[in-house]
């Protein structure tokens, strides 16, 4: 089994979607004229999963005639996670298996198997020596169902109010991934007179994939 690149468009996978409902989902896509196979490719959306590290055990054979009889490719719900799927055009040449990769992210697709939770909450460290600062320090406690990519959330401090937005203020970064659980962020230092709120960062991108409440 080899990895390749595309030899035209004429052998790409395109028009990725799923439909979800409480104990499956159900990956669709347009087939290539000229192909009749796929190796599809699962990991879990945090993993740092390097295409060249493909082989046998790690992808699954796919027809044209199941995906006809089963109208797209199908898999149970067995948790609320995220996935990244590759769908991989094959072709068989001089008895090798060739999988034909995609630069353009066409045959590729997220999915979240559910919408799952995030709580936080922000609790102010009170010390002696806090009553006589012009700043105070927080402490943010974020309890998800899942683990979450450092891009999902940011924190945004305002001056006087709590921020209304992630651009109604000065807006912050985590440093690291979020493990599933409860995990205890870094202490921050702010003014006495700000206040901070934890905000979903890009909503396009995971505004429809978490649900995110304060405590």
């Amino acid at each position: 089994m080899k990895i390749v690149e595309v030899p035209d468009t004429s052998y790409e996978i395109y028009g990725m979607d799923y439909e979800l409902d409480k104990e499956k989902f159900n990956i669709r896509w347009k087939w290539p004229k000229n192909i009749d196979i796929v190796y599809i490719l699962k990991t879990n959306f945090l993993d740092d999963f390097s295409l060249d590290n493909i082989n046998e055990n790690n992808v699954k054979l796919y027809t044209r005639e199941e995906y006809k009889e089963f109208n797209g490719y199908c898999e149970a719900i067995k948790e609320i996670n995220q996935y990244k799927y590759w769908v991989f055009p094959a072709v068989e040449s001089d008895g090798e298996i060739l999988l034909i990769k995609q630069g353009n992210g066409k045959n590729e697709l997220m999915i979240s198997t559910g919408k799952p939770e995030i709580l936080y909450e922000i609790k102010e460290i009170k010390s002696i020596k806090s009553f006589f600062s012009k700043e105070k320090s927080l402490e943010i406690i974020i309890d998800s169902e899942v683990a979450l990519p450092k891009d999902a959330l940011c924190y945004v401090k305002k001056y006087d109010s709590y921020p209304i937005n992630k651009d109604d203020g000065i807006c912050f970064d985590f440093i690291n991934n979020i493990n599933a659980g409860r995990s205890i962020m870094p202490e921050i230092i702010v003014d006495k007179n700000e206040y901070v709120k934890i905000f979903i960062k890009d909503i396009k991108k995971y505004g429809n994939i978490y649900k995110l409440k304060q405590k």
